[in-house]
């Protein structure tokens, strides 16, 4: 529906209202003086706001390291005891695998038997030759 006071052009499609106008603005080169009031205003804040800014900032930055270096040392931590356990465990295996009955049970299960009292040789090391002139 078209209000009572508009007309529609065909060519265009445009509707035109008699109560919008629009004027070109002739004032191009007119530029507002600076308010220096203003800006010793915004300086002033910039000049108190920023140490704040930068503090809190370091702040925020330390606080993230400490939670940073706590997991890292939480992780560390479960390694430390983890390891500590497998230790744990393989100095007891160790134990029972080295034990003087297991050892006796296994050489005899798979038939060997104390050596004969000729059998045990030992050996000397080997002694090495001086130069001649120099003493011991």
């Amino acid at each position: 529906m078209i209000p009572a006071g508009s007309q529609i052009r065909n060519s265009k499609s445009e509707i035109r209202n008699p109560y919008i106008q629009s004027k070109r603005v002739q004032n191009l080169h007119l530029t507002r003086e600076r308010d220096r009031q203003r800006g010793r205003e915004l300086a002033r804040f910039l000049v108190a706001g920023l140490p704040v800014a930068c503090a809190l900032l370091a702040y925020a930055a330390l606080h993230i390291e400490t939670v940073r270096v706590g997991y890292a040392r939480e992780a560390r931590e479960k390694r430390v005891s983890a390891i500590a356990e497998e230790n744990r465990r393989l100095r007891a295996e160790l134990a029972r695998a080295s034990s003087p009955e297991r050892v006796a049970a296994v050489a005899a299960r798979k038939g060997l038997r104390p050596p004969a009292p000729g059998q045990i040789r030992h050996a000397e090391p080997a002694r090495r030759a001086r130069p001649e002139g120099s003493s011991p």
